[in-house]
């Protein structure tokens, strides 16, 4: 990837590719850097260094003209104290960096111009900047008290908020955010403890503005490596991996994930450490909003997911767009992000969410059971031509009264026995007309129904199931788009192969949670974005799509588009050994050897490579000969191991070929 020769760089640890030196992630392979988080993973600062064990030193830097009053919020990388104002009587409040940050020319120079930018903003919103400076090594920033108290306070004591006050706070904070961006500015650090909430009426107050710009560089005497300042709970995708040029679609994240916390009551992304947050940040989709959620519109639901995309491209084009979809009932995203029906817009969230429902539908499948989607007009029958047929073995039930109660049935005439007219053809005779001189009054059968993508692809009648598949995927079914996808991809039905309208309609189906689809976009992306290939492989897995397994095990096992991960390695090579895929057996087997992942178990390792060996594979039948041999996880025995040892000779295995001459 090329990068700005402007911006500071340093190299992947893992790969060596040249990275800013400020990003979590390697973009490239996924590995995570040296690059200091500081943020808070579970609402608590991540240091105990604090003024509050030194007031004095504070004090000092405050002057005379002022009073250090107490503590009243902390946060990862700095603090806030209240201070009265003796010489204008006014209550102020101080905000310094926290005092184990080492304030260099460079930083204090930054923390300047951006307090500078923020000061010249004029929104009633914001809260203004009085002074910014540095004393004896405090950075600070001094601004009004503001009478409230911050969202986070609001959501520890209340948990959720109802549905209108959460419109009424985005709006106001997105109003603000919007003349910061308008003026250049980019808040980066959009998270609860930085919305504050103002009187009775609770007005939105931002605060913050550019603190975290100021601090997040790759100013190595701050740290000795590169920064990312902000909270992981809220900080967008491209934050995470160090972009340069990070813009105000950043923001609109951060606040959508406020608005998700808002109404579920939980951010959508949690962990127990900073890096494992951004991790999920930069892989995972958030749950459902609509299983933490009763009765949410579906405006809602589609406005959120839109904005916390993790590509910034297909957020709104601003906040204020996306404060007004959260405003508008009628407002539904564009079919490239459309879920599979209009009632779940919100399944595009977390496709593997929904991994039983997917399981079902497998069956259903299976079992050849389908049903006409509910767009899918079907032409009625007219009910004269409607018939109700017993079935053979159905016998009418017997009337309960006695038979001399029953009454009588008029006995049938016999039959008049008819001559039938001789049609044998005479020469020089023509045949009378059979043909009835009426004309018949039979109902003409009902037209057939319009046949679905699904059951034209079935009969393989391509070129109707072309049109078909491409309405049906226009109006957001996914399985629909991955069939339109294939008949573009393959041009069949006559129709002109078009790779980059299939790959459109692939990553529709992908997003809406279409299992085969995740899986094929997987595979279309493992060398041009690794990382976007890594998380449709794990939508896929979640998903319930065998094949994506093996390669979602491999690639989180090897840190290839992700972060290395061996607990989850160890999931789905469990997952696909299970569906007899044999290196990830092995791969199994070697984990329990290590303990990477899982708890060291010789006695599992050995299950793991036996489950390997007994398809054949010549390398477990060695690793089983040599378990034996040492009484790894096993019994001691010679026997058994010169068992396993023939085997794996007999399969090819070089080594054991040799070692069993030497046992032999």
């Amino acid at each position: 990837m090329a990068q700005d020769p402007s911006v500071a760089t340093r190299a992947c640890p893992t790969c060596d590719s040249r990275l800013p030196v400020d990003a979590a992630y390697c973009v490239q392979c996924g590995s995570p850097t040296h690059t200091q988080i500081i943020g808070e993973p579970n609402g608590a600062p991540q240091t105990d260094a604090s003024y509050e064990a030194e007031p004095e030193r504070l004090q000092q830097v405050l002057g005379p003209q002022f009073d250090l009053g107490r503590l009243i919020g902390r946060g990862g990388y700095a603090e806030v104290f209240s201070v009265y104002d003796r010489k204008l009587q006014r209550e102020l409040a101080i905000k310094v960096l926290r005092p184990d940050l080492i304030v260099t020319p460079s930083l204090l120079a930054r923390f300047r111009r951006e307090a500078l930018a923020v000061a010249a903003l004029q929104h009633p919103a914001i809260v203004p900047v009085f002074d910014v400076g540095e004393r004896e090594g405090v950075c600070y920033i001094l601004m009004p008290l503001v009478r409230g108290e911050s969202l986070k306070a609001l959501l520890t004591r209340q948990g959720r908020l109802p549905l209108d006050e959460v419109q009424r706070i985005v709006l106001e904070a997105a109003n603000a955010l919007a003349a910061a961006h308008d003026a250049g500015i980019v808040h980066r650090d959009i998270k609860p403890e930085n919305i504050m909430l103002e009187g009775p009426d609770r007005h939105v107050r931002l605060m913050d503005f550019g603190i975290a710009k100021a601090v997040d560089s790759g100013d190595k005497e701050l740290t000795g490596t590169g920064v990312i300042v902000g909270t992981p709970q809220y900080m967008s995708p491209e934050q995470a991996t160090g972009e340069p040029a990070i813009d105000q679609r950043s923001d609109q994240y951060s606040l959508a994930v406020v608005a998700y916390q808002m109404l579920s009551g939980r951010a959508p992304f949690e962990g127990e450490t900073a890096r494992a947050i951004m991790t999920k940040q930069l892989l995972d989709q958030p749950p459902a909003l609509a299983g933490l959620v009763e009765n949410l519109p579906l405006h809602i639901a589609a406005a959120l997911h839109r904005a916390m995309q993790k590509n910034p491209h297909d957020r709104f084009k601003d906040v204020k767009a996306f404060a007004r979809a959260l405003q508008d009932p009628d407002y539904r995203n564009p079919a490239s992000l459309r879920a599979t029906s209009p009632r779940s817009d919100f399944r595009r969230w977390a496709p593997w969410i929904g991994t039983a429902a997917v399981a079902a539908a497998t069956v259903m499948i299976a079992a050849q059971i389908w049903r006409p989607p509910a767009s899918e007009s079907l032409a009625p029958v007219p009910v004269d031509t409607v018939r109700i047929i017993a079935p053979p073995s159905e016998t009418p039930p017997a009337d309960p009264r006695p038979a001399e109660q029953l009454p009588q049935q008029p006995t049938p005439p016999p039959p008049v026995a008819t001559q039938r007219p001789d049609t044998t053809p005479r020469p020089g005779v023509t045949p009378p007309s059979t043909r009835p001189d009426t004309v018949s009054t039979a109902v003409a059968p009902p037209p057939a129904p319009t046949l679905s993508c699904v059951a034209l692809v079935d009969r393989r009648e391509w070129e109707r199931a072309a049109a078909q598949c491409i309405e049906e995927a226009e109006g957001g079914n996914a399985r629909a788009a991955r069939l339109a996808a294939d008949i573009l991809a393959q041009g069949r039905g006559g129709v002109s192969v078009d790779e980059a309208r299939a790959a459109a309609f692939y990553e529709q189906a992908a997003l809406g949670g279409d299992g085969q689809a995740q899986f094929l976009v997987a595979r279309r992306s493992e060398r041009t974005d690794p990382s976007h290939a890594t998380a449709m492989y794990l939508a896929a897995a979640n998903n319930g799509y065998e094949a994506a397994f093996p390669l979602i095990a491999g690639r989180l096992y090897e840190g290839i588009g992700t972060a290395r991960n061996f607990e989850a390695a160890a999931k789905w090579s469990e997952r696909a050994g299970q569906a007899g895929d044999v290196p990830s057996l092995i791969r199994l087997g070697e984990m329990y050897l290590q303990g990477q992942g899982v708890a060291r178990s010789e006695t599992e390792a050995v299950t793991w490579y036996r489950r390997a060996a007994d398809r054949g594979h010549a390398g477990a039948q060695y690793q089983m000969a040599q378990f034996y041999f040492r009484g790894r996880g096993v019994p001691r025995s010679d026997s058994e191991g010169l068992r396993w040892l023939r085997l794996a000779a007999e399969a090819g295995h070089a080594e054991a070929k040799r070692e069993l001459d030497r046992r032999t």
